[in-house]
């Protein structure tokens, strides 16, 4: 991972959304609702403060209800093959929709690894750019990094 990163940190109803993105490939390496501080510690990586027009306009929209732009952002995470297709799928999931594990499960060709998708979707540190949140229990909310009333509100702006 190159080092520094660019760094910014952009609001949002759901709190502060830190974003690193590689100066290389421009893609988002890593997002945190928290301080940059807080995001650079997840990859280990140095950051300088440089804002990104493309990240910036992406979550303007996403503030007034419009998540699409998110999966339009080009992203990057280290993964194995099968969290790499389960990122992919999940980041197909249309913004204001959910989708169950087992359903992403089956969208990959794995019917039977829907905890697969949970430990995917746990791993997932590009969020809301690999928008995880979109990504249900077939019984209710599920899990999502320990603070399921983040994944609520995240889900309730893309329903508005």
């Amino acid at each position: 991972m190159p080092s520094p990163l660019y760094a910014a940190s952009y609001p949002t109803p759901v709190g502060d959304v830190a974003v690193l993105v590689d100066p290389a490939s421009g893609a988002v390496v890593c997002a945190h609702v928290g301080t940059v501080a807080q995001a650079a510690r997840l990859l280990g990586a140095g950051w300088v403060d440089r804002p990104d027009a493309r990240v910036a306009a992406a979550l303007a929209a996403w503030r007034e209800g419009d998540g699409s732009g998110l999966t339009e952002i080009p992203v990057y995470q280290a993964g194995t093959a099968l969290q790499q297709d389960i990122w992919r799928a999940v980041r197909a999931i249309p913004s204001g929709e959910t989708a169950t594990y087992g359903e992403i499960a089956l969208e990959v060709g794995r019917p039977r690894a829907a905890r697969a998708v949970g430990t995917a979707c746990a791993r997932n540190l590009t969020t809301p750019f690999t928008p995880c949140h979109r990504v249900v229990s077939a019984t209710g909310l599920g899990g999502f990094g320990g603070d399921a009333d983040l994944k609520r509100r995240m889900i309730a702006l893309e329903a508005a």
